[in-house]
């Protein structure tokens, strides 16, 4: 097996920067190759993840597009909810212990790429209380752990991009007056775990339009795993979650999302979109280690 960009799986760090580019016009391979090649000559004090967008990934190495790997289309669920699409061509994912490393590793990455691309996100994400999204809930308490968390990120061996891993990132924003709003039950509800020690809720206690309800996915007997990296973001006026994800298969995406917002047909739609809209949602590829020394 290839190896994966180490980054992915390297947990605990406090602050995060997430950075979202589209190529100029014209923008060749050998240009953006040279391009990241001068970001990969990085000092290494902060992990960094490199994620290319279907389009350019298809152009800088063909042979190792993975199966299934598309641009991200907008879905259109019930009640009027809707999830946008905001494709994208390159994605920077920066964390490390400390704000000043991340912060000057964000920098140098825009310097080099402001010649060639236009930055369309720049968000910094931080680590809330004990992992908590800013809804009060702790955030991916069901994450597989270890060698689960690779079998549920990367592309198996033997297949095109293997050792590489889709990604899914999307920026939620919370009204959290409203959630806020309701009794601790009925936020339990909403979630599908207890607020104070994240316990998921069983029998008749657990409805079925809880978050925990209409992700919690298995496909023939196979859990359809994610390996979720997500972090809070925001200031005093807009807040959320930059949901940031890695899987073996694009697929496992498109069904929990169609299943969030109702149009997988098998049941109600999540009601955490009642009090957090995606404002951005795009479909990632984290290439192998050596796949990118192919590539540069």
């Amino acid at each position: 097996m290839p190896t994966p960009q180490p980054g992915i799986f390297i947990e605990g760090s406090s602050h995060h920067y997430y950075l979202e580019y589209v190529l100029n016009a014209d923008i060749g391979r050998d240009a953006v190759c040279r391009t990241l090649t001068e970001i990969q000559s990085g000092d290494g004090t902060v992990n960094q993840v490199i994620g290319f967008g279907p389009q350019i990934w298809s152009e800088v190495s063909p042979e190792e597009v993975p199966v299934g790997f598309k641009s991200f289309d907008v879905i259109e669920g019930v009640e009027g909810f809707r999830n946008p699409a905001t494709q994208r061509d390159l994605f920077f994912w920066l964390h490390g212990p400390n704000i000043d490393d991340v912060f000057d590793r964000a920098l140098d990455i825009q310097k080099i790429l402001s010649p060639i691309a236009r930055l369309e996100l720049d968000e910094r994400g931080f680590t809330y209380h004990d992992a908590r999204d800013l809804i009060g809930f702790i955030d991916g308490t069901a994450n597989p752990k270890d060698d689960k968390a690779r079998l549920a990120a990367l592309v198996p061996d033997g297949e095109p991009g293997a050792g590489g891993s889709f990604v899914l990132s999307q920026k939620w924003v919370h009204d959290l007056d409203k959630f806020k709003a309701m009794a601790v039950p009925e936020q339990e509800a909403v979630i599908g775990r207890t607020k104070a020690d994240s316990i998921e809720l069983e029998g008749d206690a657990m409805p079925d339009n809880s978050h925990v309800s209409r992700t919690d996915v298995s496909e023939d007997g196979v859990p359809l795993k994610i390996y979720r990296r997500s972090a809070p973001f925001g200031s005093v006026r807009e807040k959320g979650l930059y949901f940031l994800a890695f899987s073996c298969a694009i697929h496992r995406f498109d069904i929990q999302l169609q299943r969030m917002f109702g149009v997988s047909g098998d049941g109600p739609y999540d009601r955490i979109i009642e009090f957090s809209q995606p404002l951005t949602s795009s479909y990632w590829f984290a290439p192998s280690q050596e796949c990118i020394a192919d590539i540069l």
